[in-house]
């Protein structure tokens, strides 16, 4: 038996009964659809094998596809990763932000999900409805960008994504209309950051 739920949201103000109600959600091992400060992101926590494989079956990814770990703050990103003290300046200048960092991955990632992958993507996003999130559930979730099968652009409108999706256990945290443009990757496993792809965050910023 599925279970979806449609959670409306001021994007600035974020009601925390509904924040509270996503996270009971993310708790029980069903992904949510939330914003950020670039498109809306599919987010379950690693543990959630079947939120990843509707994920999966949702996009039709393969298992080589590269998710990216969410985190609420630079302390609990360092769990995640290791970073110098140049990385450590970059991120605390930039996050949160409209970035993915490319850093060296720490042995606490689960390798059932990140395989033998020696790095990983970070993203922090400058989003209220997406900051409670992850200051109320506290651990780092993965993500990925909502963005269907046929589709070229992301998905930005729950008046059309949110019938898309009812047949699936997950909930929306709808906050309203949402970006289009993805975020810049930078990598940072070498001393020179390198720009893998121009998005919403200014580089260099």
């Amino acid at each position: 038996m599925h279970q979806f739920e449609h959670l409306r949201l001021h994007p600035e103000r974020p009601q925390i009964r509904q924040i509270r109600r996503a996270v009971s959600l993310l708790e029980q091992g069903l992904f949510v659809v939330v914003p950020t400060d670039t498109t809306y992101v599919l987010m379950c926590k690693p543990e959630s094998q079947g939120a990843m494989n509707d994920i999966r079956k949702l996009r039709q990814l393969d298992a080589t596809h590269l998710w990216s770990v969410v985190c609420a703050n630079l302390s609990q990103a360092a769990t995640c990763v290791r970073m110098d003290n140049n990385a450590h300046r970059i991120l605390k200048r930039c996050l949160p932000g409209a970035y993915t960092f490319i850093l060296p991955a720490s042995s606490s990632l689960p390798k059932r999900i990140f395989g033998k992958r020696r790095d990983v993507g970070i993203r922090m996003p400058d989003h209220a409805v997406c900051q409670m999130l992850l200051e109320e559930y506290g651990e780092m979730l993965i993500c990925t960008t909502l963005l269907f099968p046929d589709d070229e652009a992301c998905a930005f409108d729950p008046d059309e994504f949110v019938p898309l999706l009812k047949h699936l256990s997950c909930a929306v945290l709808d906050a309203g209309w949402g970006g289009m443009e993805p975020t810049t990757v930078v990598d940072l496993c070498e001393h020179e950051p390198e720009v893998l792809r121009s998005g919403v965050g200014d580089w260099p910023a």
